[in-house]
């Protein structure tokens, strides 16, 4: 009988019944150090690089084998996006950059109206437009978040006789997501190399890779018809997570002046 290193819990076995803790370990060596860490990072199988690679593969596939149940073959959708969005922040601190800095600016057109028209009102505008700019910006991993309900939502209206229900389309839409982050790693380290702001090109791949897999998840087949209802539910999604995203915020930033 061992007392297990991490709970205490009495047990027999390899493995702790309570904690699930290995019992027999050995000196800590390099190799164990770096196997330990690549065993957090890519899963003990290997399940992080399988979800890239089969997301780019065969992303319906991924999401319809964890909706079955095969849930330790690979990242769970909601980790998966996060870690990827993460990853994407990393990226971009590490190259000296701010998210601002990759999306068009918006502030010389508003500076060149308040100067043309000297309007206090356009200029009380100008800092609340800043203001939800920021709060934007500044949880923008957290913002995000909400489209995958959004493109599950509206994948569910255009396949209507699908038999996926809300939750099950926010997991495939999850991963989808997740996986378009690359498009945006890639074309964020262009935009640093070159300053170019690629963003319409970004988006224009995302949309494409993103309505394939729409169409191949809810009818299994490409065709002209699932394709436009899938660039449908795509566009839609975005347009009401944008609108949802403002309208929140907004409410947010005035009720904040009212109250101060």
């Amino acid at each position: 009988m061992k007392t297990c290193i991490q709970c205490g819990t009495s047990t027999k076995e390899k493995f702790c019944s309570n904690c699930g803790q290995k019992q027999d370990i050995a000196r800590l060596t390099l190799k164990s150090f770096f196997s330990d860490f690549f065993s957090r990072v890519y899963g003990l199988d290997g399940a992080f690089p399988r979800t890239v690679i089969g997301l780019f593969k065969k992303p319906e596939t991924v999401a319809l084998e964890y909706i079955k149940g095969v849930r330790g073959k690979y990242v769970g959708p909601v980790g998966y996006y996060f870690l990827m969005f993460t990853v994407l922040l990393i990226i971009i601190n590490v190259l000296g950059f701010e998210v601002a800095d990759y999306f068009p600016k918006t502030e010389e057109i508003s500076d060149s109206i308040i100067e043309e028209t000297g309007n206090k009102q356009s200029e009380a505008a100008k800092a609340l437009g800043r203001e939800i700019k920021e709060k934007v910006y500044n949880n923008i991993q957290y913002i995000s978040f909400l489209l995958a309900p959004f493109l599950g939502l509206w994948g569910n209206v255009w396949f209507r006789k699908s038999k996926f229900n809300l939750l099950e389309s926010s997991v495939f839409a999850f991963f989808v997501l997740g996986q378009a982050i690359i498009f945006n790693m890639i074309g964020f380290f262009v935009f640093a190399a070159t300053g170019f702001k690629n963003l319409i090109v970004v988006n224009f791949i995302e949309m494409i890779y993103c309505t394939t897999a729409i169409s191949l998840f809810y009818t299994s087949k490409i065709s002209f018809k699932s394709i436009m209802r899938s660039l449908a539910a795509f566009i839609l999604s975005y347009l009401s997570f944008i609108l949802f995203t403002i309208i929140s915020i907004t409410i947010i930033v005035i009720v904040r002046f009212l109250i101060a």
